[in-house]
């Protein structure tokens, strides 16, 4: 992907105190409540963000709308930046590279820059990415205990999180494909090992054809998503942004 913030055109504003993490407001928008699009925050995590975002608010901002079109909380997504635009980055790139954020894309906007900022903060450990941080770890692999992959062996393992909603790094072993639907197994036994789902309306939409995903066999793969147990720990992909693939 390239790098860069495509989002719409920005124009300065002065917030109102935050009244939540996921609920701000500016004078101009008429009531309107905000939120910052791409991220969401999790409980244990929210009192340390709204008070990032309680500071961050007291200087002009300025504002990008994502959507003229309000969510079911009537909230309008958007992004916010503050400083200057050459050397500050947006408020959700801040908020992923400390932790304090979880990456949950949701537009057509480019997604490189928050994909790096959540992978330093995980990489490095930070906020909700401790390994301490949370009862229930939101960052699982596929092989926990195999170092030759990821380098220590305290890492939360997939099959441990049935249930959750987690962010996932696995290395592809196979691909299977089906007229409705291929599979990345990230095992050499599919019906016990991490499993991706991937529907033939995404995989068209994602690669062009069905083929093209057997060139991600050997590559890491980051997927987000709740893990169902269909024998083995399981995702069937909702959001094409909710998959990564590294570059070769």
């Amino acid at each position: 992907m390239a790098a860069g913030n495509r989002a719409s055109s920005w124009s300065t504003y002065q917030l109102l105190p935050p009244v939540a993490v996921d609920q701000l407001f500016a004078a101009d928008f008429a009531k309107q409540p905000l939120r910052l699009s791409d991220v969401a925050f999790v409980p244990q995590f929210e009192a340390t963000a709204f008070n990032w975002l309680k500071k961050a608010s007291q200087q002009p901002v300025e504002i990008a709308k994502i959507t003229a079109k309000a969510d079911y909380f009537d909230r309008l997504p958007v992004r916010i930046r503050s400083g200057s635009p050459n050397s500050f980055p947006i408020w959700q790139e801040a908020l992923l590279s400390k932790g304090l954020a979880l990456l949950m894309p949701e537009t057509s906007d480019d997604m490189a820059r928050l994909i790096a900022a959540e992978d330093t903060a995980i990489s490095n450990r930070l906020g909700m990415w401790r390994d301490d941080a949370m009862d229930e770890p939101p960052y699982v692999v596929a092989g926990a205990s195999d170092k030759t992959l990821w380098g220590r062996s305290n890492l939360a393992d997939v099959k441990d999180a049935i249930g959750r909603f987690v962010v996932v790094d696995a290395v592809l072993v196979s691909v299977e494909h089906q007229e409705w639907r291929s599979y990345l197994n990230f095992g050499q036994n599919w019906r016990h090992d991490f499993t991706i789902a991937i529907g033939s309306d995404l995989r068209d939409v994602l690669i062009g054809s069905k083929e093209a995903l057997d060139d991600w066999i050997g590559r890491k793969v980051r997927v987000r998503g709740v893990i169902e147990n269909r024998g083995g720990p399981y995702i069937a992909l909702q959001n094409l942004n909710w998959l990564c693939v590294e570059a070769q």
